[in-house]
């Protein structure tokens, strides 16, 4: 009897947290106007989460170059510009679409969205490239990168309407009695 006592006491327990675990998670959603007033603040800082938070695209080459090594920024730099592209989104990408809240709303992505890069994955994208050529002092090309993005948008939104079944209603007057 104790063991099923303790058994049970356990079950509750873990019942309980769980409940709980899933309703706070349901009361911490935001409505689209709560998402856009904390966009509309967040867009305006300095630092979140204690991370600076660059104001352009000058403003994060400095930010990125002053956390880099020196080893790391030498390879950066000599790495070809194709492989630049495929090998550091998931790992040097994803810190920034992280901690510089390209989804959430920032300063940064604030001024790509301005630049027509509307979709975080793209900003990160541009933001490693465009770094990479800086420290090449090469030209930075944003709008040609931008008119890339554009191009496959409306490629993949093209494909993607070829697909959509088409259902036609047709309506038939309304026979009285």
């Amino acid at each position: 009897m104790i063991v099923y006592l303790s058994g049970m006491k356990a079950l509750i327990k873990t019942s309980l947290f769980l409940t709980f675990l899933f309703l706070g998670g349901i009361s911490f959603a935001q409505t689209p106007a709560e998402f856009e007033a904390n966009y509309a603040k967040r867009i305006k800082l300095e630092m979140i989460n204690g991370v600076y938070i660059p104001s352009d695209l000058e403003d994060a080459f400095s930010e990125l170059s002053r956390l880099s090594s020196t080893e790391g920024l030498a390879t950066f730099k000599a790495s070809p510009e194709d492989s630049i592209r495929r090998k550091l989104h998931f790992g040097l990408g994803r810190w920034i679409l992280i901690n510089w809240g390209l989804e959430d709303g920032s300063r940064i992505s604030a001024y790509m969205k301005n630049k027509g890069v509307t979709v975080p994955d793209d900003m990160v994208e541009v933001i490693i490239l465009t770094w990479h050529r800086h420290l090449n002092d090469r030209p930075l090309r944003i709008q040609e990168e931008v008119a890339i993005i554009d191009k496959r948008l409306e490629q993949e939104q093209a494909k993607r309407d070829s697909l959509k079944e088409i259902i036609i209603l047709e309506t038939r007057p309304h026979k009285e009695d």
